[in-house]
């Protein structure tokens, strides 16, 4: 879902590996993708130079994995010119492309979800490793075991905000997801299927996303959230990220049948 005003990025995988998380975007090396450094860019300016998150801590594991949108605005280069310019000026000067938003979509899987009262640094990190408490995968809203997409890192530059920039991005994650569930979670073969079920002890599988996404969402905009149509769950509380208060919301969408 790429037009003149939305890019669509595929998740990046190996082309970041090299991401040097202690650089800005500005700084790195090829063959980090373009789009993908102008969302980092949009990234940078909102959380890390705005909210104060460390820049080390803004890119992470669930980069590479994820899909990424990013959204931009037409610039003038004729700006500041005389007021006098002529027809042949205008007829000289050129518009470019700048990205003022972005958002990014990660699909399954995912880890526990926080326990209120938790401080974390990175929000996909909340409970890895072999300590992680499995009571942690359950909600008001997620029984533990269903697969679900996760939105974050909703971003628009301070000069572009109120112009519906957010909610077009959203939307645009969403009804992408909604068309492609096998992008999100393809279909696994027989073998994969078996092992899943010997793994998690269950007869059957969660084979495939139906529709349920989740989001972290800052305390502070959980009211712009509930009119993109998420519900705030309370059972996961409130926890800390980078400083900032979160809460978890959830939405189910209507899935295209594959």
């Amino acid at each position: 879902m790429s037009t003149e005003f939305i890019t669509f990025l595929a998740p990046p995988g190996e082309s970041i590996t090299g991401y040097d998380r202690t650089a800005p975007s500005t700084s790195q090396a090829s063959p980090v993708p373009e789009t993908f450094k102008e969302a980092m860019s949009i990234r940078e300016e909102v959380f890390v130079h705005e909210q104060h998150v460390p820049l080390e801590n803004e890119f992470d594991a669930d980069d590479s994995r994820s899909f990424h949108w990013i959204v931009y605005a037409s610039v003038s280069n004729a700006q500041g010119g005389s007021p006098n310019s002529g027809a042949e000026d205008r007829k000289n000067s050129a518009t470019n492309r700048m990205p003022v938003g972005t958002i990014r979509l990660v699909p399954p899987p995912h880890p526990p979800h926080p326990k209120p009262g938790t401080t974390h640094a990175i929000d996909n990190a909340e409970a890895e490793g072999p300590d992680a408490d499995e009571t942690m995968s359950k909600t008001s809203f997620h029984d533990g075991k269903e697969p679900y997409i996760k939105l974050g890192r909703l971003a628009t530059l301070p000069a572009y905000r109120g112009l519906g920039l957010g909610r077009l991005l959203v939307n645009g994650a969403l009804d992408w997801a909604s068309k492609n569930p096998q992008a999100i979670l393809p279909l696994r073969s027989p073998t994969s299927r078996e092992a899943a079920r010997v793994e998690s002890g269950s007869s059957e599988a969660q084979e495939q996303w139906h529709g349920l996404v989740l989001l972290h969402a800052q305390k502070s905009v959980q009211g712009m959230w509930g009119k993109y149509g998420f519900d705030t769950d309370g059972s996961m509380g409130v926890w800390d990220e980078e400083g900032i208060d979160h809460v978890g919301m959830w939405k189910r969408i209507q899935v295209k049948e594959v």
